[in-house]
């Protein structure tokens, strides 16, 4: 058995907080504290062996964790910021949609409208769509481009607000992907939510997640929170 040592127990938080960082923001410099820890540690460690030790760390870190989260930005082009952008991550994860999209909007407007095609394409091709909607009343446009294909592939949820408080709503911004990949954001899909704001999420690859999220919507719809739109 290894005795305990609180250096080294220090090196390997330092270490896992920053491959967390480096998975998030991508960040080049994000193991300087870890290499300095090291250095100190390790004072005859030459750079290589170093940098050898931050890769077999990482890939250890891989192997330890089936989930991976990264964070998604909307924000002005000017702004400089390590993470990616959500219109590129919406438009990537549906456009890999292979099985299943579950998507949740509180405001979806014409913006939206390149991928709402794309999901009555994947619709067409076989993928299950469930959707939900906070007011169809408001999305009536969207209603009627989707049920315009009649596709068994789509259903649509509506959203019943709750007649005791009058400002209730699905504020919920989530999108699910073949029961793995999620992304939960601030964004809502529009043109301000998908470029005109700064908004944050989340993208978590994670069949875990991605079943909690679907279980969820899936009691909300027996709880009548939601009832499928005729």
């Amino acid at each position: 058995m290894w005795h305990e040592d609180l250096g080294i127990d220090i090196i390997v938080q330092t270490l896992k907080d920053e491959i967390e960082q480096y998975t998030l923001l991508n960040a080049m410099d994000a193991f300087k504290k870890s290499i300095s820890l090291i250095e100190k540690r390790f004072p005859n460690c030459e750079s290589r062996e170093i940098m050898d030790i931050l890769q077999m760390a990482c890939k250890l870190y891989d192997c330890s964790s089936d989930e991976r989260c990264e964070l998604v930005i909307t924000a002005p082009s000017s702004f400089k910021l390590k993470a990616r952008k959500t219109k590129l991550v919406v438009n990537s994860i549906l456009s890999s949609a292979e099985k299943s999209i579950t998507l949740t909007g509180y405001s979806i407007s014409e913006y939206f409208s390149e991928m709402i095609e794309l999901i009555i394409q994947k619709s067409t091709q076989g993928v299950y769509v469930n959707l939900y909607l906070n007011d169809t009343q408001k999305h009536q446009d969207v209603i009627e481009r989707l049920n315009t294909y009649a596709s068994k592939f789509i259903k649509i949820f509506s959203y019943n607000q709750n007649s005791d408080d009058k400002m209730s709503a699905l504020h919920a911004k989530l999108i699910v992907v073949d029961g793995h990949t999620s992304l939960i954001s601030s964004a809502n899909l529009s043109y301000h939510g998908m470029q005109g704001n700064v908004e944050m999420g989340v993208l978590i690859e994670s069949t875990g997640k991605a079943q909690a999220i679907e279980s969820l919507l899936k009691t909300l719809r027996e709880q009548k929170v939601f009832t499928k739109f005729k």
